[in-house]
């Protein structure tokens, strides 16, 4: 039994990965070092509450499922990353 949870965390951790790749992809952000580490925090947010909820959100409602709302709307271009650190500006090649 344990080794089934284990292999949905996984399958959910690929997907959740794949999902905020293909969204940082089309807008041009990039995944935070840390990725690894807050997407599992992300998918234990789903083990508990039944969607990827942003892990540093207190409300658990669409807006706030992964890719959240405020990063969707520009929070990453503003601020530099979003509120949890997982998406991050790209820093230009100039820099």
């Amino acid at each position: 039994m344990a080794r089934q949870i284990e292999t949905d965390s996984e399958k959910d951790l690929d997907e959740l990965r794949e999902r905020v790749r293909a969204f940082c992809d089309k807008a041009g952000y990039e995944l935070s070092p840390q990725a690894d580490n807050i997407l599992g925090d992300i998918v234990h947010m789903k083990e508990l509450f039944g969607d990827y909820y942003c892990s540093c959100q207190t409300q658990r409602l669409p807006e706030t499922v992964c890719v959240c709302q405020p990063v969707r709307n520009g929070l990453v271009d503003m601020m530099e990353s979003c509120f949890c650190g997982l998406i991050l500006q790209k820093l230009s090649a100039e820099s």
